[in-house]
């Protein structure tokens, strides 16, 4: 039987191996790469500070936002995918699959935009590796020169897809059952960053006590920031 989810995370799969095997060429901006990335998930904390205060929504907040969107390292994570893929097509329902592709999608769009801002970092001259050494103008000129308007759009749309999605398949008793059954299998082969990454969604999900006003919160904010960086705006994200 064919199984499109399974083929669609393959192929997004391929697409963030990609991804880190340009991270590990020589000439790769790695500095520029981190900083930026560290950047990013302070950005992105500030951004959602008010929801992060929540209980029940810091799991998801630090899940969505630096696991998925803010781009934490994700080569060992990917690399365990690509192994133990097989077996997870076997097991679990196709859409359930398919909302992965979604996580592994997202994970590339930010990755490459990541890529693509950190070389114009590099060319714009070096400078102090610390967080200080990147301010908002900085940070909104490299994002306007390295982005197209309907990528961006496309990221936060996917954001909001995959939220959705997620809540919906949290409320799958099999997909939980499958995916706590594998945890010691998992850990014993070599997969224990995978197993951390699935059952740390699945549970961020879980506990949100309104996923919809975290999504929607999500997608509005990052939509208004998105146009006014677009727009030339000088604080695009209110501070």
């Amino acid at each position: 039987m064919s199984k499109p989810g399974a083929e669609r995370l393959r192929n997004m799969l391929r697409r963030n191996h990609g991804i880190a095997a340009r991270v590990q060429e020589a000439d790769f901006p790695l500095a520029e790469f981190d900083l930026l990335q560290q950047w990013q998930r302070a950005r992105l904390s500030r951004s959602f500070a008010d929801f992060a205060r929540q209980e029940g929504y810091r799991r998801a907040v630090y899940f969505f936002l630096s696991e998925l969107y803010g781009g934490l390292d994700f080569r060992e994570r990917d690399q365990d995918m690509g192994r133990v893929l097989p077996v997870m097509i076997r097991f679990l329902p196709d859409h359930a699959l398919a909302t992965m592709s979604e996580a592994f999608e997202l994970q590339a769009i930010s990755l490459e935009y990541d890529q693509d801002m950190a070389a114009y970092m590099a060319q714009r001259g070096p400078g102090k590796q610390d967080l200080d050494s990147l301010d908002m103008e900085g940070y909104c000129e490299a994002y306007r020169a390295c982005s197209d308007r309907a990528g961006r759009e496309r990221q936060i749309v996917l954001i909001r897809k995959l939220g959705y999605d997620l809540d919906t398949l949290v409320r799958l008793p099999l997909v939980n059952s499958l995916v706590r059954l594998m945890r010691g299998p998992a850990h014993v082969a070599g997969f224990g960053k995978l197993q951390q990454f699935l059952e740390e969604g699945l549970a961020a999900f879980r506990a949100l006590p309104d996923a919809g006003l975290f999504i929607e919160a999500i997608y509005q904010r990052e939509t208004d920031a998105m146009q006014k960086m677009f727009a030339g705006a000088r604080q695009p994200f209110g501070f």
